[in-house]
């Protein structure tokens, strides 16, 4: 690809350093046909242009990525310029928030090749930051109508995640951005930019067909109003110039602090000096722009909290006390600047933060005296209230007093006096339990001292007597078989007491009778064991009760909650094998006896 680079300059390294005014002139010989073979005059009229206000010029036509980047360094010198101009003209391509520069060899680049194939908008906008109020960056674009005997399509094909044309533009404070048609944009450069004495958007007036972005202000022209030099034949020019590149040197670095006091103090050292103008300007602009009044400032994070708790003190929200002024906070301070007579600018001044601190420390020491006002209302409605119930004499006044007062004066006494009436109620339970000595008894007892002092007790002693009467009742059981000594009564017996400590007799006896041989304990089917269980007719309670006791057995049935799930029938299966039941995983007689003799509580 043929290459063409026009520098105007002998030495870029050299003579960057000492240039007040530095321009980068860049554009692209193949856009659609639309230049052709005048892309390298136009651009070279337009350095021209700028060598001739007085600019270090370094231009290139269809360069390559690598060169492109080159170029664009030699502005980045140790001190940056008074003014810059970058100017691109060519392809552009964008996604999101982010637009790049494509050059003349960048085909169909795709969003993860671009940044190696094409020159980051980024960059340029962050090098031209470098001089805030004295930056231009002009983008040229394609005709966006190509005449009927262009010899290629405008557009270029991209890759996936691409799209053609810059974009949205977010320059950088004091930067400013023109967009147009590649003429419009070459015609400004060449012409309306170097007039000087004219601040931009003068020079905009006469340019609508224009696009301008970021710092536009008509207090600063952009190139001073040149100056006649009258002859010296005194000699004395070297000691002119000397002076000149102090009073440059202060106000670089008047424009490198950007504040106030900068630029009242090179007003102060040359009050009629070449920038004297743009200083008031900077000045002016300080004193007018609300942003720049609140940044003068300096707020440190803890200073920023504490503007964000007096605003919410106040009833402007902030949408949180983190130190930084978004979006919520910059709302808040508008509602504020409203309701109390300042202009709704969002940023505050040094007189309105110190207003707003004392109307939040009136508002605080207000609401302290109202809360402490509070406190001692409560307090003596406390006492009050205290009082009328006896000073906790019975359990209804205590129980009245600590749902109104459960932080109350007097709540450790009162919770205190309860725990102590309950202990002795629970102690009247179990007296009158272990004199009656009853199933019922210990029941009644579990059922309102749950986890009562004695309820342990209680349970082992319920679970001797459920024993104690399962075992009188096998007993009986068997007497009464073997006075009726027939088939048909052992087979009740075996029904009723499968595990009984006579069933081995039973069956044995019952083979005797019916002249077959006694049944082992093989495991029933599954049809048999659902229908022994289903004829236990067990409620939703007496099935919480054996999953109760399968956990405290120390076989997790899972939730009690009286529904036989997966769980419960594997919690059952473990639970038969280890007392060497036949297992099934359900319920029957046999399982249901030896739960009982593990302390199954049976229900009343």
């Amino acid at each position: 690809m043929r290459l063409s680079l026009l520098i105007t300059c002998a030495c870029i390294t050299a003579s960057a350093a000492l240039a007040e005014k530095r321009a980068v002139v860049l554009g692209a010989q193949d856009y659609g046909g639309q230049a052709g073979a005048t892309a390298a005059a136009d651009i070279s009229g337009a350095a021209k242009a700028l060598e001739a206000a007085g600019f270090e010029v370094v231009s290139g036509v269809d360069l390559e990525i690598g060169a492109l980047r080159e170029v664009l360094g030699s502005l980045l010198g140790e001190e940056a310029p008074e003014r810059s101009v970058i100017l691109l003209t060519g392809r552009f391509a964008h996604s999101g928030g982010s637009g790049w520069y494509l050059p003349g060899e960048a085909d169909a680049p795709s969003l993860a090749t671009v940044d190696g194939r094409a020159l980051s908008l980024d960059t340029v906008m962050e090098i031209a930051g470098r001089s805030p109020g004295g930056a231009v960056v002009l983008l040229g674009s394609p005709l966006r109508d190509a005449p009927e005997d262009a010899s290629e399509d405008v557009t270029v094909a991209l890759g996936v995640g691409l799209e053609q044309g810059i974009g949205t533009l977010d320059p950088p404070q004091g930067v400013t951005v023109i967009t147009g048609e590649i003429p419009d944009i070459l015609d400004f450069a060449g012409g309306h930019l170097v007039e000087s004495g004219r601040s931009l958007p003068e020079m905009l007036e006469d340019a609508p067909e224009l696009e301008a972005h970021g710092f536009l202000s008509r207090l600063v022209t952009f190139l001073v109003q040149d100056r006649p030099v009258a002859p010296d034949p005194t000699g004395e020019a070297d000691e002119a110039d000397e002076a000149a590149a102090r009073e440059r040197a202060l106000w670089r670095e008047s424009r490198e602090t950007d504040t106030i006091k900068a630029y009242e103090a090179y007003l102060g050292e040359y009050p009629e000096g070449a920038f004297a103008d743009e200083a008031r300007a900077a000045i002016e602009r300080f004193e007018r722009d609300p942003e720049r009044i609140e940044a003068a400032l300096e707020l440190r994070v803890a200073e920023r909290q504490q503007i964000q708790r007096d605003l919410v003190l106040l009833d402007h929200d902030t949408r949180g006390v983190d130190g930084i002024f978004g979006p919520g906070s910059r709302s808040a301070i508008r509602r504020w600047q409203r309701d109390n007579g300042f202009e709704p600018t969002g940023f505050l001044t040094a007189v309105q933060i110190d207003t707003l601190s004392e109307m939040a420390a009136t508002r605080r020491a207000a609401q302290e005296e109202e809360a402490r006002q509070q406190d001692r209302e409560r307090e003596r409605e406390d006492r009050a209230y205290w009082e009328d119930i006896g000073r906790g004499q019975d359990e209804a006044g205590l129980r009245a007093y600590l749902e109104r007062f459960p932080d109350g004066a007097f709540s450790d006494v009162a919770r205190a006096r309860l725990s102590e009436i309950g202990a002795e109620r629970d102690r009247e339970a179990w007296e009158r339990a272990e004199a009656q000595d009853t199933k019922a008894a210990y029941r009644r007892y579990l059922e309102g001292h749950e986890d009562g002092e004695f309820a342990g007790r209680a349970r082992s002693r319920l679970s001797e007597l459920v024993e104690s009467d399962a075992k009188a009742a096998d007993e009986a059981a068997w007497e009464e078989a073997r006075e009726a000594d027939s088939a048909q009564a052992y087979a009740q017996y075996l029904e009723d007491f499968p595990e009984g400590a006579f069933s081995k007799r039973a069956r044995r006896r019952q083979a005797e009778l019916t002249g077959s041989e006694a049944t082992g304990d093989e495991a029933p089917s599954g049809a048999e064991a659902r229908e022994a269980e289903a004829a236990l007719g067990l409620n939703q309670i007496s099935r919480s009760l054996v999953e109760a006791q399968l956990l405290a057995q120390g076989f997790n049935p899972g939730r009690s909650d009286g529904q036989f799930d997966d769980n419960t029938r594997a919690a059952l299966r473990r639970y038969q094998e280890a007392r060497g039941l036949p297992v099934t995983g359900y319920v029957d007689r046999r399982t249901l006896n030896r739960m009982i003799a593990d302390g199954l509580p049976l229900p009343r």
